[in-house]
């Protein structure tokens, strides 16, 4: 088969335009530090990329949906601390004004003060946050509680993911911290009777309430010893979901984007490349005429 100028000037061609080509794809990988800029680019890699991205993503959303699950916590432990401030106030006085030396007129005070201390611990456990109300569990949009202390939410936990499939209780049900559902104390029942007795001046049912205060008390401290646990435990998985999508994301990076010397190298081994592709196609050319100009 004999070997035209044709044929060599398209084999020329050819060379010079995958020279070209590598060197475009050297710029700009050496530009954008991206490997991977399309699926074609690497099928493969760019499989791993999505997965490691929606990874990272996914623990994203799991890190903030627990830090704000956390501070919502935060929101009902303070709440419960001053109910229990108010609970500590309120056996003080029934242990002080239900002994003989104080008469009508100084329990009466006290009935006033004990009222006082029920309607604040109403207005602490109707509290909010980002217009929702923490201790209703699910029905989180009307107060919990009505002025007379009558629990008006429902018996239902929220529970926020703290891992990929795995959930965290992230409320606490103030039926059962606050009401007493399953055995427990009234505790905003408890004030109420302490008040009415004070104020009829019976320093007899006032004592009875002694008991059910001081299990009251023990039962908001076992309510914000629960919410401390799962405060503990949101806190915890931030962390870790923070850590785990840096790696995701790092991965991501390790694959996508190149390391910036190689990417250096392989631009200047696409110069050198092309260089010589061109200088052997003119040399080759200027053979071919040489030698029909002999």
């Amino acid at each position: 088969m004999r070997v035209t100028d044709r044929m060599l000037f398209d084999l020329a061609t050819r060379a010079g335009g995958r020279a070209r080509g590598r060197l475009e794809e050297a710029t700009g990988r050496a530009a954008t530090g991206i490997r991977v800029a399309h699926p074609g680019d690497d099928p493969a890699a760019a499989g791993l990329i999505a997965l490691h991205r929606a990874s990272a993503a996914r623990l994203d959303a799991i890190r903030e949906v627990a830090g704000r699950a956390s501070d919502e916590l935060g929101t009902v432990d303070a709440a419960l601390s001053d109910v229990a401030s108010g609970l500590s106030r309120a056996r003080e006085l029934a242990v002080q004004l239900s002994s003989a030396p104080y008469d009508a007129r100084a329990r009466a005070g006290g009935a006033v003060e004990v009222r006082g201390i029920l309607a604040a611990a109403v207005a602490s456990l109707g509290a909010q946050v980002a217009g929702r109300y923490v201790f209703g569990g699910r029905v989180d949009g009307a107060p919990p509680f009505d002025a007379a202390g009558n629990y008006l939410g429902d018996a239902g936990v929220r529970q926020v993911e703290i891992a990929p499939g795995i959930l965290q209780d992230a409320s606490v049900r103030a039926d059962v911290a606050v009401k007493g559902a399953g055995g427990g104390v009234d505790v905003l029942a408890t004030l109420d009777a302490l008040a009415t007795a004070l104020a009829a001046n019976d320093p007899v049912a006032a004592r009875a309430t002694l008991d059910l205060l001081e299990r009251g008390t023990a039962q908001i401290a076992s309510a914000r010893t629960q919410a401390g646990v799962a405060m503990a435990a949101l806190d915890a998985s931030a962390i870790a979901s923070r850590t785990a999508r840096d790696d995701a994301r790092a991965q991501e990076a390790g694959i996508a984007e190149v390391d910036a010397i190689e990417a250096a190298s392989q631009l200047a081994l696409a110069e050198r490349a092309l260089e010589a592709a061109l200088t052997a196609t003119a040399q080759g050319f200027g053979m071919t005429l040489l030698d029909k100009l002999r």
